[in-house]
């Protein structure tokens, strides 16, 4: 890894002092003198590389949470409830009576809207593949020394980094579309989620559970949640894939990535 950023440095120096036969004789010998023994890796090998573990980390990730159950069934993954509509479920399940109410009136509710949200995440998770390949076209050699010189996840924060407010564009008009699709027993996610809160509204505002102290569900915006939860879970989804390439040998599938993630 320090020959690898050794390079970049003189490559760098050797760019802005171009102008000099002198320097730049000095520079050229310099790096072939680091690369003797040390598999002839050039500026342009470490970029290529660094684009190529990139490109296979988001096209792996894209592929994999586009899949039905991508996240709904991976705990790490999944979307739950907003934190607004789960602060109140919590107030109503922590008394015995409270527990009857939710198990009669809101469970069945709650379970499908669950189900709907991830659908939507997964559904809206081939948006991000052009977008990826976008920001991964644009690396430059600044952007490939950062990489190098950070952490195992660097490659990733540096794609979150440059697409992020992208992806949140382009993700939250097709969640939207989704959230209103009839995904579920012929009803959309917006339709469980607002039946959701008129059955919790209707029980918290009911005299009868005055006892309760129930507080009214305050309004949500679905979309722009299920967008950036989505959104965490691809980048987590990236991360994993990228450090895969880094400590696994047998992950690196092209030659590039080989010759160039065997001198770190």
């Amino acid at each position: 890894m320090r020959k690898l950023l050794l390079t970049l440095m003189v490559f760098g120096s050797v760019s802005v002092l171009s102008s000099c036969d002198v320097l730049q004789g000095a520079a050229n010998q310099a790096m072939k003198e680091m690369n003797k023994g040390g598999g002839g890796l050039t500026s342009a090998e470490v970029v290529k590389g660094l684009k190529e573990a990139l490109k296979i980390g988001a096209e792996k990730s894209v592929s994999a949470l586009s899949q039905n159950d991508a996240y709904f069934k991976n705990q790490a993954l999944k979307i739950f409830l907003p934190q607004e509509a789960q602060t109140v479920i919590d107030k109503l399940n922590s008394s015995s009576a409270g527990r009857t109410l939710y198990n009669q009136v809101l469970k069945s509710t709650v379970d499908d809207m669950v189900l709907s949200l991830n659908r939507a995440a997964e559904k809206a998770a081939v948006k991000a593949k052009p977008i990826f390949v976008n920001a991964i076209t644009g690396m430059t050699i600044q952007d490939a020394f950062g990489i190098l010189k950070g952490a195992d996840t660097a490659a990733t924060n540096y794609l979150r980094r440059t697409t992020f407010n992208s992806l949140v564009n382009a993700y939250k008009p097709e969640v939207n579309t989704v959230l209103n699709q009839k995904i579920l027993s012929g009803k959309s996610t917006n339709d469980i989620y607002n039946t959701f809160v008129k059955n919790y509204n209707s029980l918290a505002t009911n005299p009868l559970n005055s006892y309760l102290k129930l507080e009214k569900v305050k309004d949500t915006d679905l979309a722009d949640y299920v967008t950036r939860r989505g959104l965490n879970g691809l980048f987590t989804k990236v991360a994993a894939e990228e450090k895969n390439i880094r400590d696994n040998p047998s992950a690196r599938v092209t030659d590039i990535l080989k010759k160039v993630f065997a001198q770190q």
